[in-house]
């Protein structure tokens, strides 16, 4: 574990402060779930994903929409391509992502998806939000007709929805 020298008081509610140097590098937002952990004299916070334990899931629904459609298709956690090897998100699409609407370019445009990924077509980002916490986005990317790609973007969520309900 890497140190990095930074000390907080506790509140008299039990609260700390984590510095915006912290929250910006880990990407940690208002209203962002964590869960606590303790390991011998340790307390560890990660951030909490109620989708994580359906990422192998996730992927087999969006590889299928994916075989079927012609889309490229991807879904975020925590601004993490899940299936793509867990890579990061860019900075445009992680802002886009954070409005938590349905966004739409309906022109062909070089976008920059990720680090190593430039993507060419139109674009779909749709948020998954459940019980008003964003879990993640759908993001599908294609040549084809933009209502068709909304209307996938939304079975693919209700779907992901359904599957919470399960748990």
């Amino acid at each position: 574990m890497k140190n990095i020298g930074i000390i907080r008081k506790i509140d008299d509610l039990g609260r700390i402060v984590l510095p915006k140097e912290l929250r910006t590098t880990l990407n940690i937002n208002p209203g962002d779930d964590f869960q606590i952990t303790i390991d011998n004299e340790k307390i560890i916070l990660e951030k909490y994903s109620k989708l994580e334990n359906f990422e192998e899931i996730i992927i087999k629904i969006i590889n299928c929409f994916s075989i079927f459609s012609d889309y490229n298709i991807f879904f975020t956690i925590n601004n993490k391509l899940i299936n793509k090897e867990n890579e990061e998100v860019s900075n445009v699409i992680s802002n886009i992502i954070l409005n938590r609407r349905l966004y739409i370019i309906d022109r062909i445009d070089k976008n920059i998806l990720s680090n190593t990924t430039i993507i060419n077509g139109k674009l779909v980002i749709m948020p998954v939000v459940y019980n008003s916490d964003l879990l993640g986005s759908i993001i599908i990317i294609s040549k084809d007709d933009i209502n068709n790609m909304i209307n996938i973007s939304k079975i693919i969520d209700n779907i992901i929805k359904k599957l919470l309900l399960t748990k």
